[in-house]
C-alpha cells in the first residue's frame, strides 16, 4: 500500500508536538469549590506560555454551557499552568493551540510556519481539545453542541465496555480513531460514530484525532485536533 507524503509526513509528527495533549486534574478544593490544573504534555508534563490556552469553558448545574476564566500561574519565565475552579461545574472543556510546527529537510522539527521556512517538507498546526468529566449526571451523556466531542453512551464501570459517539459538528464520524493514545491500542469509530473503550478503575484517558486539509492557507497545510477526554471510575 503506498502512502502518502503528507500522511508520511503526518505520521511522522507523531511523538513532537502532535502527541501531546491537554487535560485536567484536581488540584485543592477552597470554600467548597474544586479547582483543576490544566495540564500538557505527553508521557511527562511540560510548562506552557498562557497565549496558547485559548479557551475554557464549563457545563453548570442548569445543563448550559458557561465561559470562565482562570489563573495562570507560571514557573518557568512565561511558562506555567493555568487553574480553573467554578461553583457547581460538571464538565469542562479546554482549547489550547500549540502554534505552527514545521518539519525541515534535516528531519528537525520547529515552532515556525512555512513562510518562515519555506523549505520545510509540511508546517502543521496542532490544536488540543480536552473534555474532562468531573462530575456524572445526564449532562456527562449528552452532547453540547462543541465542534468536536467525545459522547459517553453511559455511566463507565471498570472492566466494562463503553460505547462513546464520536462527533464533528455534532454528526456522527467513522474511522476516527479512539483508545489510550497516539501511540498505544485504539479503536476505530464505527458507521454510527461509536467507539469503544474499556475503563479501569481510576483517572481514565480516553484520546481521539480529528485531522483536516487547510486550503489557501501560506502557513500551514495541515490542522490536527487531538482530543482528551477524562473521567475518574470508583
Amino acid at each position: 500500500m503506498k502512502l502518502t507524503s503528507t500522511l508520511i509526513a503526518t505520521l511522522l509528527f507523531s511523538g513532537v508536538a502532535s502527541a501531546h495533549n491537554v487535560w485536567l486534574e484536581p488540584e485543592s478544593n477552597t470554600g467548597g469549590i474544586q479547582r483543576y490544573v490544566v495540564k500538557f504534555g505527553h508521557e511527562q508534563t511540560e510548562f506552557y506560555p498562557q497565549a496558547k490556552l485559548k479557551r475554557v469553558r464549563y457545563i453548570d448545574e442548569q445543563g448550559q454551557v458557561q465561559d470562565t476564566t482562570f489563573e495562570f500561574n507560571a514557573k518557568q519565565g512565561d511558562k506555567g499552568e493555568a487553574v480553573v475552579g467554578d461553583k457547581g461545574a460538571k464538565i469542562y472543556y479546554t482549547l489550547f493551540n500549540n502554534g505552527i510546527w514545521s518539519k525541515l529537510p534535516s528531519g528537525k522539527y520547529v515552532e515556525k510556519t512555512k513562510r518562515e521556512v519555506p523549505n520545510a517538507e509540511f508546517s502543521i498546526n496542532p490544536i488540543k481539545l480536552s473534555k474532562s468529566i468531573v462530575k456524572w449526571d445526564d449532562d456527562a451523556m449528552k452532547y453540547h453542541h462543541m465542534a468536536y466531542e467525545l459522547v459517553p453512551l453511559s455511566k463507565p464501570e471498570a472492566g466494562k465496555v463503553l460505547d462513546i459517539l464520536v462527533l464533528k459538528q455534532g454528526k456522527p464520524v467513522q474511522g476516527i480513531k479512539v483508545g489510550l493514545g497516539e501511540d498505544q491500542s485504539f479503536n476505530l469509530s464505527n458507521a454510527q460514530g461509536i467507539a469503544q473503550f474499556t475503563p479501569t478503575q481510576g483517572f481514565n484517558k480516553v484520546w481521539a484525532e480529528f485531522e483536516e486539509k487547510v486550503a489557501g492557507n501560506p502557513d500551514y497545510s495541515d490542522r490536527s485536533y487531538e482530543y482528551m477526554l477524562t473521567f475518574d471510575v470508583p
